[in-house]
């Protein structure tokens, strides 16, 4: 089925479509979760809001804006997430429309933050993180979770969020030195590797040769 969604009003309506030429039907759909997002958005920051992770205030436009922290990003997560499946809007390049929609018309500064390019895109990352429990997600801070995401290995490799998915399973633990070595280690070994010719199997037995790599030699070094 093919989706439509507005992503920008000012200075001129712009509206994204799977379906490339913009029927009247899809523009209709368009303006329907239009509608939807301009009473959903605020429902959620209210709910975070009564949630308690998120600020009352709307910070003014000239506030330098906080990092946030993990239990923040994954409730927030949680919900975009939840959203995507209500509305059907599953895929990435999809999801990046309906981002852009959040961020241009609907969302308030308590929830934005900088968009450092066009596949680093802060609501990607909390949709991500969402996919593993909190207990896990919060073994480390907001930062280190930016730090894998914006790594191109992992931004533009989906399988990876499966693969934590194992490491949850087992009851791996996490900490900031033994990920930020994981990321670095990955980042070298498949710098110049098209992981999209690889099949699961193949592709997860390089995180885990790289994942124990990296607990061995931190562990040899305590």
């Amino acid at each position: 089925m093919d989706i439509a969604i507005i992503t920008k009003k000012e200075p001129r309506t712009t509206i994204r479509s799977t379906g490339g030429f913009l029927t009247e039907e899809l523009e209709e759909s368009a303006e329907i979760l239009d509608n939807y997002l301009a009473k959903r958005i605020p429902q959620i920051e209210q709910e975070l809001i009564s949630l308690g992770v998120l600020e009352k205030t709307i910070p003014k436009d000239q506030t330098k804006l906080g990092r946030g922290d993990v239990l923040l990003w994954h409730s927030l997560g949680k919900k975009l997430r939840s959203l995507c499946q209500e509305k059907k809007i599953l895929g990435r390049k999809e999801r990046r429309w309906l981002w852009e929609a959040i961020e241009n018309i609907h969302a308030t500064r308590r929830i934005i933050r900088a968009t450092r390019g066009r596949t680093r895109i802060h609501f990607e990352y909390c949709y991500r993180l969402s996919k593993v429990p909190l207990e896990f997600a919060d073994q480390v801070n907001w930062s280190e979770w930016v730090y894998f995401f914006d790594s191109r290995t992992v931004r533009e490799e989906p399988r990876v969020d499966d693969w934590l998915l194992k490491l949850v399973n087992r009851g791996e633990k996490i900490n900031r030195k033994i990920f930020r070595q994981f990321v670095e280690r990955l980042n070298k070994r498949v710098k110049k590797l098209d992981t999209s010719e690889l099949n699961q199997e193949e592709l997860f037995l390089i995180y885990e040769e790289l994942w124990n790599q990296t607990k061995q030699t931190i562990n040899s070094n305590l």
